[in-house]
């Protein structure tokens, strides 16, 4: 069944930040009347991408695992949340992988003009960094720039990018400003959904 939003929980922690920040959106969608799709990734088989080249040649993938599910996904969807803990400032190698991945829908749009993704459908993305230590200068940099080519390949407007620091030292559900942070922000994302939705 098609979805219009995938939640991608890049975590592989359970009942850690990530996770419930993952928990409360699809909640708070489903409050709103928007339809989702919960992924937790470390529980998914998706294969590294080895540049084999094959995409450049043949549209889709060459590897078939759970990516191959991903593309069809994310060519029906209206949006897509990535819920991600900052590893050494950027997202951890299991959501580099996905975003590795899309490799295949880049070269189907501009090497072989067939695009995997339907260029003309609307979507929107969101993107939560969760920082473990106290804030610093570029600490979210490298995950804001890898994040914005992900939903560039994925034909998606990132519209919403919420920056979490110190969350080893309070957690998410310790938080009351946190959790009305994301309820607002997802609030906002869900009715951003519904109005391209409409058009």
């Amino acid at each position: 069944m098609t979805k219009d939003i995938l939640i991608i929980n890049a975590s592989p922690r359970k009942d850690k930040n990530c996770f419930n920040i993952s928990r409360d959106i699809s909640k708070i969608l489903e409050r709103e009347g928007v339809s989702y799709a919960l992924l937790d990734i470390y529980e998914m088989d998706i294969d590294y991408c080895n540049a084999c080249g094959y995409c450049e040649h043949k549209k889709g993938c060459r590897i078939k695992d759970d990516m191959t599910e991903l593309y069809e996904m994310f060519d029906k969807s209206r949006g897509t949340v990535v819920v991600s803990p900052v590893y050494f400032n950027s997202v951890p190698a299991k959501m580099k992988t996905v975003i590795d991945r899309t490799q295949a829908v880049y070269s189907s749009k501009f090497v072989l003009g067939d695009s995997m993704i339907d260029r003309g459908r609307k979507r929107a993305g969101m993107y939560v960094a969760v920082g473990g230590s106290k804030p610093y200068e570029d600490q979210f940099d490298g995950g804001d720039i890898v994040m914005d080519f992900f939903f560039k390949s994925i034909n998606s407007r990132s519209v919403k990018n919420i920056r979490i620091p110190d969350s080893d030292e309070v957690s998410y559900v310790e938080s009351e400003e946190l959790i009305e942070n994301i309820k607002k922000s997802t609030e906002e994302y869900a009715a951003h959904i519904k109005n391209i939705m409409s058009e």
